[in-house]
C-alpha cells in the first residue's frame, strides 16, 4: 500500500509543511507541521485524505492535500 503525507501549501508560493500531528492543551489544539517530509506522519491513503480534509477546516489560509510519497509496505514492493 502506498503511504502518503499531509502537506500544506501557503496560498503564496513557498516552502510546503508537513504534518506531525496535534498540540492540545484543553483549551486551544494547535497543529503541529515541519519542513522535513521524513520527519512527518506518514498515513494510509484512506487516512490521509480524512485528515487533510479536517486540517482544511482549521488552516483555511493553506492549500491542505494528501500526497503520494512512497510504496512503502505494498505486497512484492
Amino acid at each position: 500500500m502506498f503511504k502518503h503525507l499531509v502537506v500544506a501549501t501557503n496560498l503564496h508560493p513557498g516552502q510546503p509543511h508537513y504534518f506531525v500531528g496535534y498540540k492540545d492543551d484543553g483549551e486551544y489544539t494547535e497543529v503541529i507541521w515541519t519542513n522535513d517530509s521524513w520527519q512527518a506522519r506518514w498515513f494510509d491513503a484512506p487516512d490521509a485524505q480524512t485528515e487533510a480534509k479536517l486540517l482544511a477546516m482549521l488552516c483555511p489560509t493553506y492549500r491542505i492535500e494528501a500526497q503520494q510519497v512512497s510504496n512503502a509496505g505494498a505486497a512484492g514492493g
